[in-house]
């Protein structure tokens, strides 16, 4: 007998295996006939217009397999092209609450919770949920990008400067040109409380961060120009050219007045000159005019104009011309119709838009350093082209 039992404890070892794993079998099938059945309960959900109930059920299937994380995404992904933020919202917070993610997945969960967030407006969350990626290769450069248009949004400074050596370590140059914008705000801080020496630091830093910010040195060439340091102020401004020369228009009369102050108008004419040549742009010739108009007489002001407008046409130098005949016409009905075609053309430039974004191709009769439709920063420069420059 006990023999017989020594002879089925091996046959019963080999039962007890088989019913076991017939078992786990039978539970993974019920497990995925259940995930299954949830799926097509939350597809049909979804697909009769009942969004908020197909949400429960996609959700709850997450509790069986992680493997549907991806799907969750792309569900969200849909809510969020369809305007529903609050669906995603509310699949993005189940994901980064689920315990059993993986890092890769929960990461994604965390940046794309702090996206919700910060196009709901609730800048603070966002804030929270990108600082929490900022160790995580994948998503720092992202986030730091995130946190500075937050940043930006708020006008808090002083925080987006703070992650100098963050931005520093990642030398990025977008994020170091917004970095030197946000040294710049600062600057005009400082200066609103006559705070000279601290206005001056706070724009070499802006240098630092960014070499070609124009927006620094025209900064610095005001603050110079305030303390009647003219020569540093012109040294600003011919930098600004080497930075910008889409930008230097703008800078031609400030930069005059310094030279002026020098007693140095000769080496101003020279540099225009020396512009000119190199851009051919409007603002650069009508200022040299005024040299050979002084220097030479009218008709040899007249005669450069002539052969610049037959190389190059613009309104404005065309506005010019009128300008400069009505100066030298003795006829009164000449006269009267040339001062007719410059008061229509002058009408017509008011009404053009003076700047363009290079980023976005905003337009605006007025100058902004931050671009009021992209945001991006030092971007709205002069017009070129028939219309402007």
């Amino acid at each position: 007998m006990l023999e017989l039992l020594f002879l089925l404890l091996p046959v019963a070892m080999g039962y007890g295996w088989f019913m076991g794993r017939n078992s786990i079998k039978q539970k993974d099938q019920n497990a995925k006939q259940d995930l299954s059945i949830k799926y097509s309960t939350g597809l049909n959900y979804l697909l009769s217009n009942q969004q908020d109930k197909a949400i429960d059920y996609l959700i709850e299937a997450l509790k069986v397999e992680d493997d549907t994380v991806e799907a969750h995404f792309a569900m969200a992904n849909l809510f969020r092209k369809r305007g529903e933020l609050d669906r995603a919202l509310k699949v993005h917070e189940h994901l980064v609450r689920n315990g059993n993610l993986p890092t890769k997945a929960k990461q994604q969960a965390i940046f794309e919770l702090a996206k919700d967030f910060l196009t709901a407006g609730l800048y603070d969350r966002a804030e929270h949920m990108f600082h929490k990626l900022l160790k995580a290769k994948p998503y720092q450069l992202k986030s730091l990008g995130y946190l500075m248009q937050i940043y930006q949004s708020t006008k808090d400074w002083q925080q987006g400067i703070a992650l100098k050596k963050t931005i520093f370590k990642l030398k990025d140059k977008q994020l170091l040109h917004n970095l030197a914008n946000f040294y710049c705000e600062q600057a005009l801080e400082a200066q609103k409380q006559g705070e000279f020496i601290a206005v001056i630091e706070l724009l070499e830093q802006a240098l630092v961060c960014d070499a070609k910010s124009c927006r620094a040195n025209w900064h610095l060439a005001g603050v110079y120009e305030e303390h009647k340091q003219y020569e540093q102020a012109a040294k600003c401004y011919r930098a600004i050219y080497k930075q910008d020369k889409d930008f230097f228009p703008e800078v031609i009369e400030k930069m005059h007045s310094c030279y002026q102050a020098l007693d140095d108008e000769e080496a101003f004419y020279n540099f225009i000159k020396q512009v000119y040549d190199e851009t051919g742009t409007t603002s650069t010739l009508i200022k040299y005019l005024e040299f050979l108009s002084t220097k030479y007489g009218a008709d040899k002001a007249v005669e450069f104009l002539l052969a610049a407008l037959k190389r190059r046409p613009t309104i404005r130098g065309f506005k010019h011309f009128v300008k400069l005949q009505l100066a030298n016409e003795s006829s009164d009905n000449q006269s009267e119709s040339l001062d007719v075609i410059k008061e229509l053309v002058s009408a017509y430039l008011k009404m053009r838009p003076r700047y363009s974004c290079r980023s976005c191709g905003f337009n605006s009769s007025t100058h902004y350093w931050s671009c009021p439709s992209c945001h991006d920063w030092e971007q709205l420069k002069p017009v070129r082209g028939l219309e402007g420059e």
